[in-house]
């Protein structure tokens, strides 16, 4: 079990009401914290962003290739494939193909264009757990407390962070709070944006 899966428990037994779902809560944040260890484990697989978009665009312009030739078989040798692996898996492979090559381009799409490369594996961290707080507590993700007062104090959600912190984490520095800020600012854009895309 993870080190700080009992610290996560006793957290949201003190912070959430009685009768809360505090098993399937830890249990979620858990698996978060999972996911972001696997990406941060393969980082060199995806830190340098135009390498990234170039292998998207090419699975891209494969797919729609395949797609194209097996439709524009001659009527021969379509029959003959349709013989050996039936005329309905040649559409449902084609149809595959179409939305992979649609997918796989609008990912590349969304690909970081210049500047320094982004922490994607915490990014999509802050991301999963603004979610899972704001199923856990019913009010919307943010690092401060509310209220007004000369001394600002970081509220539950920032509290939740620094508690759930996977144990990859700290090998990439430390939680900014300009960037928790930045990712929470950019869930509440309108529908419409090109959100986070998230992977198993």
């Amino acid at each position: 079990m993870e080190v700080n899966a009992a610290d996560i428990r006793e957290f949201l037994q003190r912070e959430l009401p009685p009768g809360s779902e505090v098993e399937y809560f830890t249990t979620a944040l858990l698996e978060a914290g999972r996911r972001y260890n696997r990406l941060t484990a393969r980082r060199s697989d995806w830190l340098k962003y135009s390498a990234r978009k170039n292998r998207l665009k090419q699975v891209t312009r494969l797919a729609w290739n395949l797609a194209s030739a097996l439709t524009e078989l001659d009527v021969l040798s379509h029959d003959d494939l349709a013989c050996r692996i039936g005329a309905t898996k040649i559409d449902e492979f084609v149809g595959s193909l179409v939305i992979l090559g649609q997918n796989t381009g609008d990912l590349g799409n969304e690909v970081q264009k210049d500047g320094r490369a982004r922490d994607l594996a915490e990014e999509r961290w802050i991301s999963e757990l603004a979610d899972i707080y704001e199923k856990a507590f019913g009010r919307p993700a943010g690092v401060w407390r509310s209220g007004s007062g000369p001394i600002r104090r970081r509220g539950n959600f920032y509290r939740l962070l620094e508690v759930s912190r996977p144990t990859l984490f700290a090998r990439y520095g430390k939680l900014s709070i300009r960037q928790i800020e930045r990712k929470l600012k950019e869930r509440r854009k309108p529908v419409g944006w090109a959100g986070l895309v998230k992977l198993n």
